[in-house]
């Protein structure tokens, strides 16, 4: 007769199986989430290099029309003549610095602005660019120091003729590359990406990034760009950056007649960064459902193993998870929804913000859960009455700080003021220390989510009117209705924080704080309004 495996074998093996199950499954979803977000990054940066050398090409045209209409009055009537062309303001003077006029020998005639240093064509080689070229081209000249405050232009320059189209010197608009780095910055290129306009002379004209680092005039000889240029003249190539050494994926297309090209880089940072989020999302996905499968094949096994020990506890366990099932399914939909949202990318590649939200929403499910299970076990050895109080003397003042210490953290995330009010004398009371300092940590985390940003909570430690120990958490939240004191205290009577309360917690807390202040022989009070805050009493037996 065939020998079966036991039924331990079987849950160990099965649970062996579902998590490497899980496990790969996590892996392959996280490369192709990664790998999808690549070839849509690059392709959003073809995209976005398309539509700005497109536009540069125009704002150079723009700088070009002007200086070849000044080149035409400056034949028909020379400098006089020409000069209206800019003093009537009949140019981008948002985009053009300022203009300078030379003379065929490089002599300085005119200066549009007046203020700044020196000009000079001495080493430029564009005199004798334009004496030779016969004024068909527009020139784009190196990056120099031509602003009052220092800071580099960049030339464009025309050939001037005279009536008889003789060489009679040259025109130069002086533009501001910050103008033009100003505007690769309002490209949507993530925030470690950039812009550059490079000219074929292999020197930066402008650049712009979201941390407005300048490299204009910087040489890029050795950037890779040079070499994929030979094989094609639009495309797209890898490479740490030359300026800051950052690894990007840049996409080049030369700007249309012009000795220049437009290169948009996204950083590998930035493309990692974007599906980060979904990544550790999925995760913690993997992480719960591996929990959740070690969790059940443990359960399995100890019913097996304590089937009829635990015969009795069965209907137990059923009336429980009946009463606590929508607890449970709440978050675990919210993790299922919003991480299907996330994996099938129901609102496409480029809603990032959107799926970081789904993703806080599976956090906060997460996390719901753990605090969930956590109350749930306090509650039920509280009400099975196997909850061992060892009472002592204990100083409650010195509870009431350490509590304040533990929660500080969250308090200074919502910028809200813990304060103590202690009594003038001593006054301890007999209480069990760790259960005293529970239901304080519930008390003030329970005013804490409650409370606005900014708002305050107070513990006052204090004898009441029969001399017993009172201890009291105010602040100044939204305070409750008649209706939700009276569920405050009942198991799950709070509304899900999942469904209609975002911040609130299981619902238990209260009830345990209840549990714990009879267990000691005293008992919980409430005053709250709506709008008002709230103010809980803690009154321990004589």
């Amino acid at each position: 007769m065939p020998r079966f495996p036991s039924f331990r074998t079987v849950i160990l093996s099965a649970t062996a199986l579902a998590l490497v199950l899980v496990w790969v499954g996590y892996a392959v979803m996280s490369s192709a989430m990664l790998d999808g977000q690549t070839h849509d990054t690059i392709a959003n940066a073809e995209t976005t290099a398309r539509a700005y050398e497109s536009s540069t090409s125009r704002t150079l045209r723009d700088v070009d029309v002007t200086l070849r209409s000044f080149a035409d009055k400056y034949a028909e009537g020379g400098l006089v003549r020409a000069r209206r062309l800019i003093d009537d303001g009949l140019y981008d003077a948002a985009l053009i610095h300022h203009f300078s006029v030379f003379d065929p020998n490089g002599t300085p005639l005119f200066r549009s602005e007046g203020v700044g240093p020196p000009e000079s064509l001495d080493g430029t080689g564009i005199l004798a660019l334009h004496r030779d070229e016969g004024g068909a081209l527009m020139n784009v000249g190196l990056p120099f120091a031509g602003s009052a405050t220092g800071r580099p232009l960049l030339r464009f320059s025309r050939r001037l003729e005279d009536a008889a189209g003789d060489f009679a010197g040259v025109v130069v608009a002086n533009v501001d590359p910050d103008r033009l780095s100003s505007f690769y910055r309002q490209a949507d290129v993530g925030r470690n990406g950039v812009v550059t306009l490079v000219g074929l002379d292999r020197i930066v004209r402008a650049r712009g990034t979201k941390d407005g680092r300048d490299a204009v005039g910087l040489s890029i000889a050795e950037s890779a760009l040079w070499t994929v240029m030979q094989r094609s003249l639009t495309g797209v190539y890898w490479q740490v950056s030359l300026a800051d050494g950052m690894r990007r994926a840049y996409a080049y297309r030369p700007v249309e007649g012009y000795p220049l090209i437009l290169v948009v880089g996204i950083a590998a940072v930035d493309i990692d960064a974007a599906v980060a989020g979904f990544r550790g999302q999925m995760m913690i996905i993997a992480a719960l459902l591996s929990v959740s499968i070690v969790l059940v094949a443990g359960f399995l096994l100890v019913q097996h193993r304590n089937a009829e020990r635990l015969a009795a506890a069965l209907s137990v366990n059923r009336d429980f998870l009946a009463r606590v099932s929508h607890e449970l399914r709440t978050p675990l939909n919210a993790i299922l929804g919003f991480s299907e949202i996330i994996k099938d990318q129901m609102f496409g590649p480029q809603a990032g913000p959107r799926y970081a939200d789904y993703a806080q929403d599976i956090h906060a499910s997460g996390q719901h859960l753990l605090t969930l299970i956590d109350d749930i076990l306090d509650l039920s050895r509280l009400q099975a009455g196997k909850f061992a109080l060892h009472l002592e003397a204990v100083d409650p003042v010195v509870a009431a700080e350490w509590a304040i210490r533990i929660v500080a953290p969250q308090a200074e995330q919502k910028g809200i003021r813990l304060e103590i009010n202690r009594p003038a004398a001593p006054t301890p009371v007999r209480a069990d220390e760790r259960a005293l300092k529970q239901m304080l940590l519930n008390l003030l985390g329970n005013a804490l989510k409650f409370t606005p940003e900014g708002g305050r909570v107070l513990i006052t430690v204090g004898r009441g009117v029969h001399g017993r120990c009172v201890l009291r958490v105010t602040d100044n939240g939204v305070g409750m209705t008649a209706e939700e004191l009276r569920q405050a205290v009942v198991p799950f009577g709070q509304a899900s924080a999942l469904t209609t309360h975002p911040g609130r917690g299981t619902g238990l807390g209260l009830p345990i704080v209840k549990s714990l202040i009879e267990a000691h022989g005293g008992h919980l009070r409430i005053d709250s309004r709506p709008g008002q805050g709230s103010q809980v009493t803690l009154e321990f037996a004589a």
